[in-house]
């Protein structure tokens, strides 16, 4: 099961951007503006197909003035062999906004390119959501990028971009990407989301009565009274990136990161309403499986039934529960054994569940961090799923687990055996 190190990547062309003008020698080559190019990783978004900044920004509603944060330092040539860091764009940091005429991200101004071979610029990219402002410092050897007492939505982003170091017109090619013209930008995410789902087994949905061909048993599903423990998954954190300039005209790609990927706490409180973070992902595609439970709306969570979560410790304290109440039905087809009204009702409350220490049921709950295979972290820049599977024939829940590098899903079914009467 691979873990995170996917990046959403951002669709464009290189962007005409500009202001403040760094001609140290007049007589050289004519002005030329930055532009920024974000790439495109097909092999690293699903099923191959390019997913976009620009498609990401449209999933959380930003259909216009879509834009992220790059601050700019140039590393002046002062003419005596040696260089002079100070801060390139005004206001530092600068809005990249994306132009739908021209499909260029364009900056407040216009900005061009010092004309001195021995002058190169460092740019420092981010993007997040909620428009809160992290801070940056840079002395022109360390620099560190950091959120402080950062609340997490379930409807969120954050997004931190690689450093382009030691830029100059870009005639040289971007080790990273490919990029030959315009400032290289290739964002990675700073949140983790997650979800859960629920279906009924394939093919577990009906068995045939093999003295009576014609008629089946029939079950449904009815999930109802689903949540996580309050107080138990935590939405306020700390995170501070650092990084130390290369000194070469390549890219550095290595930030350093937290800890296995997770923010520090900061005041640490717990999400609410947690009993809404089960929405219709139960349910799709399944006739059979039915819930009860509060909807969280379109507009508070993330495509595909995804939560946005601040990256953290998945902890003994993070338990989900449900009712499950399976019913029997016996006919000719599903409709008319319906008709015919239920043969039986079995309710099974979470209490019902084995509570030895082996298992991922405790009497308070499925524990997430017990389930084998299950992630003990939500890191940075993936996605985790729990699927539910139930099969009503047997009473039988699987677990099935899996770690999306922020793209790929994978499969791995863990069976919790229904309890001893």
């Amino acid at each position: 099961m691979k873990k995170f190190y996917t990046i959403l990547a951002i669709s464009a062309a290189i962007a005409a951007v500009g202001c403040t003008k760094v001609n140290v020698d007049e007589n050289a080559t004519p002005d030329r503006k930055i532009g920024y190019q974000v790439a495109n990783y097909a092999t690293q978004t699903r099923s191959g197909s390019e997913t976009s900044f620009l498609d990401e920004l449209s999933d959380l509603g930003i259909t216009t003035e879509q834009f992220f944060m790059s601050k700019a330092y140039i590393n002046a040539d002062n003419g005596a062999g040696s260089t002079v860091l100070s801060e390139f764009y005004s206001p530092n940091p600068d809005s990249i906004k994306w132009n739908a005429t021209s499909t260029e991200w364009e900056p407040s101004k216009d900005y061009y390119w010092p004309k001195s071979p021995n002058s190169n610029l460092d740019f420092f990219s981010w993007y997040d959501f909620k428009g809160v402002a992290p801070s940056l410092t840079y002395n022109g050897t360390t620099a560190t990028l950091a959120w402080t007492n950062r609340t997490v939505y379930s409807k969120d982003d954050v997004l931190y971009a690689n450093v382009a170091w030691h830029q100059n017109k870009n005639l040289e090619t971007y080790q990273l990407d490919g990029v030959s013209e315009g400032v290289p930008t290739l964002f990675h995410h700073a949140l983790a989301q997650v979800k859960f789902a629920a279906k009924i087994k394939a093919g577990c949905d009906k068995k045939l009565d093999s003295k009576n061909p014609g008629d089946s048993t029939f079950w449904t599903v009815i999930l109802s009274e689903v949540k996580i423990a309050a107080s138990s998954v935590h939405n306020n954190g700390t995170l501070s990136l650092s990084i130390t300039d290369p000194e070469t005209k390549t890219n550095s790609t290595t930030w350093t990161l937290p800890s296995n990927s997770v923010w520090a706490n900061a005041a640490d409180p717990a999400y609410v309403g947690q009993t809404d973070w089960f929405t219709t992902d139960f349910a799709t595609g399944v006739d059979s499986l039915t819930l009860s439970y509060n909807n969280l709306s379109d507009t508070e969570q993330m495509p595909n039934g995804f939560i946005t979560v601040r990256p953290q410790a998945v902890t003994d304290a993070m338990k989900l529960t449900f009712k499950m109440t399976i019913k029997s039905y016996y006919g000719s087809s599903f409709a008319a054994a319906v008709a015919a009204g239920v043969k039986t009702t079995e309710v099974i409350p979470v209490t019902a569940f084995s509570t030895t220490a082996a298992d991922a049921y405790t009497a308070n709950g499925l524990q997430l961090n017990k389930i084998t295979g299950a992630p003990a972290y939500w890191a940075m820049n993936t996605k985790t799923v729990y699927n539910i599977i139930i099969d009503p024939s047997t009473s039988t829940i699987l677990y099935d687990p899996a770690v999306e590098p922020w793209a790929n899903e994978t499969d791995n079914e863990i069976e919790v055996p229904k309890p001893e009467a």
